[in-house]
């Protein structure tokens, strides 16, 4: 029942055009000669494709039979008949049992995301009181580290006092 499969001489051009102008841009990328010359190449071979493609109506449309997926839209007198001796009623009961089953599983994955979420929450809680320790205690010290350049400072002028007094004297 397998169709023969044809060489398919559109969807080569199109792999091809694109494999072309694909080249191109890796030429134009490291700098390498004649790669606006293979654009222009891989761009009229799309452009004709694209062409000859817009005349290329295929054999049709396929119809497909939806009936076997959906049997709801199968009017015929069979499915009447079972509809009307409560035959289908059995799946529209599966029907509604799937969907509480759907409906308890949604609310499952529900309370599982709110659970996560608070976790989630309580997380960013404890890292904000953690950076408001962390700021906090930075300040604190560089208040400290102010405090000993102030006082670095102040020795190293009393220093300075103690050489020029020192150099004077012996002068």
């Amino acid at each position: 029942m397998a169709k023969d499969k044809q060489f398919n001489y559109l969807n080569f051009f199109y792999g091809l055009g694109a494999t072309i102008i694909l080249v191109a841009a890796m030429f134009k990328f490291l700098g390498w000669r004649h790669a606006d010359k293979i654009f222009v190449i891989g761009i009229l071979v799309e452009a004709v494709v694209f062409l000859i493609s817009a005349f290329d109506w295929g054999s049709g449309s396929k119809n497909y039979d939806w009936e076997k997926v959906f049997p709801q839209l199968d009017t015929d007198e069979e499915n009447e008949l079972l509809m009307s001796q409560g035959i289908a009623e059995g799946t529209q009961q599966q029907q509604v049992l799937k969907i509480m089953e759907t409906i308890s599983t949604l609310n499952n994955s529900v309370t599982e995301l709110n659970n996560a979420t608070k976790k989630l929450t309580n997380s960013v809680e404890m890292m904000e009181k953690n950076y408001e320790s962390v700021t906090e205690s930075t300040q604190k010290y560089q208040t400290e580290i102010d405090n000993l350049r102030d006082k670095i400072s102040h020795a190293n002028n009393r220093l300075k006092e103690f050489d020029n007094f020192n150099y004077q004297k012996n002068k």
